[in-house]
């Protein structure tokens, strides 16, 4: 065991800047695990002002004046951040309705499994009762899920603390960024070649997964809610979501969303010829989305798997509630990024 602790160390910590990056990595990890919810509006102003740094830099790199630059990342981020609490109202008064209708979706669901089964002449009451009491739960189940994405979503409507604070702190970040820099580099040792290879390395996987992901989830959630919308679908802002959050966690994501699309899709028509168009229509969407719009986007960047993905959004989740599931992607790919860009000695002799 002290041999393979020496072999390790040995391996991967063979420079005074490696102890460095472990203590910062370690420090870091501790202060999230411990006030990562009380500086959670500075954590998503971070991730914010990170994605919009990469804009900036762009018009930057095209000859654009830095003040300039800043205008205009500044006037996106306001367009976006305003038109999500413009939207939250109807998706809240969205979430209320389908609550209501939960039951009468089990219902008719239940229903609809019954005459499914009875259409076989070898039927088991057995196998209908497990059916039944398997579906059972469900109606619970969804009511309390939705009621707290929908105290959720009011609770941040009503933070007017967040609404201030977040596009404060964005403002500062970007517009200050060389302060801020400096600051972290007073924290760091005086050889940093190393930390800044790595840093380098982090930066452009981690940047490359997040773009990437965020444009993934806006592009198939505004597709998604498009095509529901002209098809009149009930509730298509909620499952429009749903889908773009599911692109978060590849092939478990599509399969988990796919189940109430497929009741809410049942319940509004049975198998009529409208349900059928309303699955292809969506499962057009899924295979659009994995074959040619997440290779386009992400190409070779960084690729979490989803084992990784799911304990994440458990772990970070579970701390910090809603905070740690939006944070839960970024955190994990950083920590990923940071294992694959990390070097060892045989790297350095090659």
């Amino acid at each position: 065991m002290l041999n393979f602790l020496k072999s390790f160390f040995d391996r991967y910590f063979y420079d005074d800047e490696h102890y460095a990056a472990l203590f910062i990595l370690s420090i870091g990890i501790v202060i999230l695990y411990f006030i990562g919810g009380i500086i959670a509006p500075v954590l998503v102003s971070i991730l914010i002002a990170y994605i919009l740094n990469g804009l900036m830099s762009f018009l930057e790199e095209k000859g654009n004046s830095r003040l300039l630059a800043l205008t205009v990342t500044l006037i996106v981020f306001s367009l976006f951040y305003l038109s999500i609490f413009i939207f939250l109202p109807f998706l809240s008064r969205q979430i209320l309705l389908l609550v209501s209708d939960i039951p009468q979706i089990y219902d008719s669901v239940n229903i609809f499994i019954s005459n499914q089964l009875a259409n076989y002449t070898i039927q088991s009451n057995q196998l209908e009762e497990i059916v039944i009491n398997a579906f059972s739960y469900i109606p619970s189940l969804f009511q309390n899920a939705l009621l707290q994405l929908n105290s959720g979503f009011a609770a941040v409507m009503n933070a007017l603390l967040y609404l201030i604070i977040v596009p404060f702190l964005v403002f500062f970040l970007l517009k200050d960024r060389d302060v801020f820099l400096s600051y972290v580099k007073v924290l760091l040792p005086k050889k940093r070649d190393l930390l800044s290879k790595i840093w380098k390395d982090v930066n452009i996987q981690l940047y490359g997964y997040l773009r990437g992901k965020g444009l993934e989830m806006i592009i198939v959630s505004l597709v998604t809610g498009v095509v529901f919308s002209l098809q009149d679908v009930n509730y298509s802002i909620i499952l429009a979501i749903l889908v773009g959050l599911s692109v978060l966690i590849p092939y478990v994501g599509a399969i988990l969303v796919t189940i109430p699309v497929i009741l809410i899709g049942l319940f509004q028509w049975g198998l009529d010829s409208n349900f059928y168009i309303f699955l292809i229509s969506y499962l057009v969407i899924q295979a659009l989305d994995g074959n040619v719009l997440m290779p386009l986007l992400l190409g070779r960047e960084v690729k979490l798997h989803p084992v990784l993905i799911i304990t994440a959004v458990l772990i970070f989740g579970g701390i910090w509630g809603f905070w740690g599931l939006l944070l839960a992607i970024p955190i994990a790919t950083f920590l990923r990024a940071i294992l694959v860009a990390w070097p060892t000695k045989k790297d350095l002799v090659n």
